[in-house]
């Protein structure tokens, strides 16, 4: 048992030095990449400081972050939901997504947004309609049989179902996360708890 836990605190010191020594690398590079442009004259230092800025942003929101027990991760450039305990993955679901990129600006921009959010609420929906304002009209069963409302600070959003499984996969949502219903089923009633923790990254 002691040796199994040295082994462990062991394994993870070698992670966060091989971290630490990749995160050197890249600024090296970037660096590198930085002196030649100036070399050739086609870089400020304005647009460098605004170009470091995001590249240091981007590898901030690509580390890994964990949660006690269960928790969520919704992967919008993977079309996935996966389902974490603890570290590790314990069960992937094919999603839909907002039908235009990028972190959610404005209510009605159609996107997705992006950060760490929570269940709020578990609504049965089988009996919701909605117009989705694709010529098609008022479509009954819309969001299949369960909302999975989330805390984000927009209105109406959350992980649903669909009466088009042909869009799964697909950016084609007005920023909700939308799931097969018998998938959602399946996550509503295995693994969904009020006040559990969702992360949405790129």
């Amino acid at each position: 048992m002691i040796g199994s836990k040295i082994k462990k605190n062991s394994l993870k010191k070698n992670e966060h030095r091989q971290a630490k020594v990749l995160s050197s690398a890249f600024i090296v590079l970037f660096f590198a990449l930085f002196s030649l442009a100036c070399a050739c004259g086609n870089f400020s230092l304005n647009s460098f400081t605004t170009t470091l800025s995001k590249f240091l942003c981007s590898k901030a929101e690509a580390s890994e972050q964990t949660f006690n027990g269960k928790w969520i991760k919704v992967v919008k450039h993977e079309f996935k939901l996966y389902v974490y305990n603890n570290d590790k993955v314990i069960k992937s679901y094919n999603v839909a997504v907002g039908r235009n990129l990028g972190q959610k600006q404005r209510a009605g921009d159609n996107r997705t947004p992006e950060g760490n959010f929570t269940v709020q609420q578990i609504q049965r929906s089988d009996y919701w309609s909605h117009d989705f304002r694709d010529g098609k009209g008022v479509i009954e069963k819309a969001y299949g049989p369960w909302f999975i409302r989330l805390k984000t600070g927009w209105k109406g959003i959350g992980i649903h179902g669909t009466h088009a499984p042909s869009s799964i996969g697909k950016n084609d949502t007005e920023g909700c996360i939308r799931l097969r219903n018998e998938e959602l089923v399946e996550l509503k009633n295995n693994h969904i708890k009020i006040d559990m923790p969702v992360v949405i990254v790129k």
